[in-house]
């Protein structure tokens, strides 16, 4: 008996049978069993193939981010990195000149994020795979930020100039009329890291440690950079503010430096960062939100010493150092933030005597 010729209808049929095993769908984004993005966010972000964000971490800090993203992701990320104020003035000049092309912006002060968001810059919601999971006072109800990263405030000492005796313990150890005219720290004005430090050391510490830190005369710094440089020399002998990750280089490159952790616990502040409202590649950017945010991004951030927004991560780790549990951690509250941001900052230069 002979056998019947196959329809069209059944070669068709067949043929797109084996089309659908040959040539896969389009895939998620999935590393080590966590999904970071649906198809359709990272066909849509291979297909721009790159990202511009503008943000505040340090550059060298920043490297092994990015360059793990890119890894995962396959989209190239150029990076532009300012101070806080010199970001925020540099975002709003570029928007209002129609000339602002970041896919991504963060800034370490949540009141000018807020700015940002009024403006029409920063008012993107985006609601990331583990949105539920990241707790409510780092991030926006509508997911227009995420603290993404939150680098903490420490003491960093010089051994050449202060004895391993002597060395601080904690907060309160600094109040001591030894340290006078060899202390430094940075100027309020520098960001949201500041900010946050000191509103830790009066609210947790001492509500009477500005006045008696301010009486040691302390060098007041723009940035982080110079007041990093003038420990590593033993132009000061201690400093304190987001030095963690800055000193930690200068240790391993040989200088006489430490990283102290107070007893009393320390402050955190949050890059906290989203979509602009003008991304070129507004795909890109939400798939760089979503992998910092996920436990895999997490767990790169915490590699360079910093508190990854997801739960889930890893705690922060540079060898030689031992960062407390997150039960230690500290953050300024965003409705605190707003409502005394501008009489903390008047009173701070008040007591230092900063204009």
């Amino acid at each position: 008996m002979g056998h019947r010729k196959p329809s069209s209808r059944a070669i068709a049929a067949a043929v797109a049978a084996w089309l659908a095993i040959a040539v896969p769908a389009e895939a998620q984004l999935a590393v080590d069993g966590e999904t970071v993005a649906d198809a359709k966010t990272f066909e849509a972000a291979k297909k721009e193939g790159r990202l511009l964000a503008y943000g505040t971490y340090p550059g060298d800090m920043m490297k092994p981010i990015l360059a793990a993203f890119e890894s995962d992701t396959g989209i190239k990320a150029e990076y532009v990195r300012l101070p806080t104020q010199g970001m925020y003035q540099r975002v709003t000049a570029e928007f209002a000149a129609k000339k602002l092309e970041a896919d991504y912006i963060d800034l370490t002060d949540l009141p000018l994020i807020q700015q940002l968001i009024n403006r029409g810059i920063l008012n993107v919601p985006h609601r990331v795979p583990a949105f539920e999971q990241i707790p409510a006072a780092i991030k926006d109800p509508q997911g227009r930020w995420y603290a993404v990263i939150r680098p903490v405030a420490v003491i960093a000492v010089n051994r050449s100039r202060v004895a391993d005796a002597d060395i601080p313990k904690s907060w309160k150890d600094l109040i001591n009329p030894k340290w006078k005219g060899i202390v430094g720290t940075v100027s309020i004005d520098a960001g949201g890291s500041v900010l946050s430090l000191y509103s830790f050391l009066r609210e947790k510490v001492d509500p009477d440690f500005w006045p008696k830190f301010a009486a040691l005369t302390p060098r007041i710094y723009p940035t982080i950079a110079p007041l990093t440089t003038d420990i590593a020399r033993g132009e000061i002998a201690l400093g304190i503010g987001a030095i963690a990750e800055p000193i930690w280089l200068q240790m391993k490159a040989g200088a006489p430096v430490k990283v102290v952790f107070p007893s009393e616990g320390i402050a955190v502040f949050p890059a906290a960062g989203g979509i602009s409202t003008t991304a070129k590649n507004p795909n890109a950017a939400a798939l760089f939100l979503n992998w910092l945010t996920s436990k895999r991004g997490g767990n790169v951030i915490a590699r360079g010493g910093a508190y990854p927004a997801n739960p889930g991560s890893n705690r922060p780790h540079l060898e030689g150092l031992e960062y407390p549990s997150v039960d230690r951690v500290w953050n300024l509250q965003l409705a605190e933030w707003m409502a005394e941001r501008e009489s903390r900052m008047k009173l701070w230069r008040e007591t230092f005597g900063v204009k």
